[in-house]
């Protein structure tokens, strides 16, 4: 397989060994961002987890700028997708720009001379809201540039220097489209029509990506669901982009509570008209794995005319609607379809700061050593036991009894491995809501062993002053290594010491899994949204890459099995009339086999 090449992202602050020294600038990244996110989710009252969503960036005057929802009351500046700084709106336009101190899915776009911000207002007594822009984002200085009608979910979208606008959010919304003068963001009269008319009766649904809403949580086998989905849909998140004369309008569905949230897309050859959904839908799922969910995004060129989309995923520990944010490749191909690269998505990318072509990221090469590896710790809840923190389980967490400086937790991987980089993902436990902001950061130093008695200190960020949820570190150097050991400094806002997951990343020195030779695949004659997937059990995978699409050479879709154990899959996203091929690879701590493609 090819190396992949890639670019992007990860909120870092740089580390220092135990030598003091500063390591080389980052060239990996590793999925959820590692933000500081707000704790403002109007869902979670409590403000007891982080929470961001329903991202946004755009490229102005060579940065990016992200936005997103329920976040922290303002926006984030980068110069390369990598290190990302908080900014805030001025006080001339906080009321146009927030609710209270946030604000919801808002539609921005730029031209060359403005970045354009409209909030989506919860609002129902409003009938407009205000358009505010900016010639200076990186230091906050907006100023109110015109009013349009309110919407849900909006997308402005810039194209030859007329502005156009597409929304719709829910089970009974729409996605709707208008124009309107870029002068006077006045709507053009007869401009606005339907473009995608909203779901009634989720079994009349042609494709079964529909499914799911509030549903399926974790489930990535519908077996129990088979014929029992009933909630309605919520189609939202209207984003559009336009490639070589072609544009390509998404919508999420079925629902942000759950993994397969997704992406649909329709193309057309008119901004304003005739759009249809793609054979090849969803556009955009991240199912299985350590984190899911790629839906309600957004796609953007960044500096070197590569194209990326940056989308909302599901973590829902504390509240349904906690999320965060990830970072994906998108390509076109020669044939006009649209593709978001998200095979083991939450593995680590390289992230060349040039222009690339994308292939698959299950290339890369990095592995994972760490799943259902023996875990000890200093002290345990009860039901946060270590092994909940090398389950490859976002939902589930080791917790601490206390977030006191020397609690620990210890990975024995087995075996030594090579250690390219490591993903250190924080949990939110007993925080104090009220605790100072000045509180809200992490510090830890990170251990290594041969044997589990010597240790040398290889990361020190005891002196760490900002919160880094999700950090992740890539070592200068591979590090051979045993055993891997984190120790606490400080919790954020008096919490405990907690982990979702302690990740690693590299190479086991194992052969490469066997070949997965025995595939079959029945198609449900009743209801053609469905198929049983079957194959053999490979011994020396960890787990199963389930790759399907409706051509051969365009295996789009992925579900990831990561128990070796499992043999079989009910698939429920599925469109009829349409045929599939598809093709089972075994993978583990050392890389990835391809398996043969089958076609119904």
């Amino acid at each position: 397989m090819k190396n992949i090449l890639f670019i992007l992202f990860a909120s870092l602050t740089l580390f220092s060994c135990s030598e003091n020294k500063a390591v080389e600038k980052q060239t990996t990244f590793c999925n959820p961002m590692n933000l500081d996110y707000g704790w403002g989710n109007f869902q979670i009252r409590e403000k007891k987890a982080r929470s961001a969503a329903d991202p946004v960036i755009v490229l102005f005057k060579n940065k990016y700028y992200l936005f997103t929802t329920m976040d922290i009351g303002g926006y984030r500046v980068s110069d390369d997708l990598i290190t990302w700084k908080n900014v805030y709106f001025n006080p001339e336009v906080e009321t146009s720009a927030l609710d209270v101190d946030h604000y919801v899915a808002p539609a921005v776009a730029a031209d060359e001379n403005y970045v354009y911000f409209i909030n989506f207002t919860r609002d129902r007594t409003k009938k407009t809201v205000d358009v505010i822009r900016s010639s200076d984002p990186e230091n906050g200085k907006w100023e109110k540039c015109g009013e349009v009608r309110r919407m849900a979910d909006p997308c402005l979208f810039i194209d030859n220097g007329r502005f156009f606008f597409y929304y719709g959010l829910g089970g009974t919304q729409s996605t709707t489209f208008f124009e309107v003068d870029p002068a006077t963001f006045k709507e053009i009269e007869g401009s606005k029509k339907v473009l995608r008319e909203y779901v009634t009766d989720i079994n009349q649904c042609k494709s079964g990506y529909h499914f799911g809403r509030r549903e399926l949580y974790d489930e990535i086998d519908a077996s129990a669901w088979q014929g029992n989905f009933s909630k309605v849909p919520c189609p939202e998140g209207a984003w559009i982009v336009k490639n070589k004369n072609k544009y390509y309008l998404q919508y999420a569905t079925p629902g942000t509570i759950c993994n397969w949230y997704c992406d649909v897309v329709l193309e057309s050859d008119s901004v304003n008209g005739g759009f249809v959904e793609q054979p090849y839908n969803p556009v955009s799922l991240k199912v299985g794995g350590f984190i899911g969910g790629a839906g309600h995004s957004c796609v953007f060129k960044d500096k070197y005319e590569n194209w990326w989309q940056v989308t909302s995923m599901w973590v829902g520990n504390h509240d349904e609607f906690e999320r965060r944010i990830g970072l994906f490749p998108v390509s076109f191909d020669d044939k006009g379809r649209m593709r978001t690269h998200t095979v083991l998505g939450d593995y680590p990318i390289s992230l060349p700061q040039k222009k690339f072509n994308p292939q698959d990221i299950s290339a890369f090469g990095w592995m994972l050593q760490s799943y259902h590896k023996k875990s000890t710790a200093s002290s345990s809840l009860p039901g946060f036991e270590p092994e909940k923190a090398v389950d490859e389980n976002v939902r589930t967490w080791w917790s601490a009894t206390s977030g006191k400086v020397g609690e620990y937790f210890v990975i024995n991987l087995g075996k030594k491995v090579r250690m390219n980089s490591i993903q250190i993902n924080f949990a939110e436990q007993d925080i104090n809501p009220d605790a100072p902001k000045e509180t809200d950061y992490h510090a830890y130093k990170l251990y290594v062993s041969d044997n589990g008695r010597d240790w040398k200190l290889i990361v020190d960020k005891s002196r760490n002053m900002v919160a880094i949820p999700h950090e992740y570190v890539e070592f200068p150097k591979p590090i051979e290594t045993s055993f891997v050991k984190i120790e606490n400094v400080h919790t954020p806002k008096e919490g405990k010491f907690a982990l979702l997951d302690l990740r690693v990343f590299g190479f086991g020195y194992s052969d490469k899994p066997e070949i997965v030779k025995e595939l079959s695949v029945k198609r449900n004659k009743d209801d053609e949204r469905y198929a049983s997937l079957s194959w053999n059990k490979v011994s020396n995978a960890d787990g199963y890459l389930v790759r399907f699409g409706y051509q051969p050479d365009f295996l789009n879709q992925c579900i990831q099995v990561k128990d070796k154990e499992t043999t079989g899959l009910l698939l429920h996203i599925l469109t009829k009339g349409v045929q599939y091929h598809y093709r089972v690879d075994s993978y583990n701590d050392s890389g990835i086999t391809e398996g043969i493609v089958i076609s119904e």
